[in-house]
């Protein structure tokens, strides 16, 4: 799994071929390690939030309470594998528009690949910069999308313009989840999560 994710970075057309070749059992073993994955971005999130901080034109540094912290990574890991996971499915769903047929964890495991470098951009809130946060992140959400119109069209096995019309499909997926989980995220701060400040 972790030559397929650097070569992902390197060589993305050489790695979507070999990954277009992995067997289904391969596929669902690969499934745990994107678990595991996706725990790194939230673990980060509770370090950066509880032990560092951030600050704001150099004041003292904000930080949430440890027990105000837990339920927010753990949302925060639920919605990111959710995300993978639904759009992993849908995938599938609308493969038999696009003349292929991709099996759910085959999918999700496309997606775990192709945002593989959210997670990893994710590692940064471990030490909260902000500015340097939305950098990141939106450089990696950019190369996940490049990652999925690049190997889409190879893991379903047809012709790369209706892949990027797939990719486009899943894109616009992606996009509508995105929106939920926002509208969620307010929802759960005010009467759920609600994170407390140590200061």
């Amino acid at each position: 799994m972790l030559g397929h994710l650097i070569g992902l970075l390197h060589d993305p057309n050489g790695t979507w071929d070999k990954l277009a070749k992995i067997s289904n059992e391969e596929a669902k073993k690969m499934l745990l390690g994107f678990l595991i994955l996706g725990i790194l971005p939230a673990l980060a999130f509770y370090i950066g939030t509880t032990k560092v901080g951030w600050t704001i034109l150099g004041d003292e540094p904000v930080r949430i309470t440890e027990a105000s912290a837990i339920p927010l990574a753990v949302l925060f890991y639920l919605a990111l594998m959710g995300g993978i996971a639904f759009i992993g499915w849908m995938l599938t769903w609308m493969s038999e528009t696009y003349h292929s047929d991709i099996p759910a964890y085959k999918g999700v495991v496309f997606m775990c690949y192709a945002s593989s470098p959210i997670c990893l951009a994710g590692l940064a809130a471990a030490y909260p910069i902000w500015w340097l946060d939305i950098i990141l992140a939106t450089l990696a959400c950019a190369y996940s999308v490049r990652l999925m119109y690049l190997g889409l069209h190879k893991t379903a096995g047809i012709p790369e313009d209706q892949g990027f019309l797939y990719a486009s499909a899943a894109f616009g997926v992606a996009l509508v989840y995105m929106v939920v989980v926002l509208t969620a995220t307010v929802i759960l701060w005010e009467y759920v999560a609600t994170p407390v400040f140590t200061n």
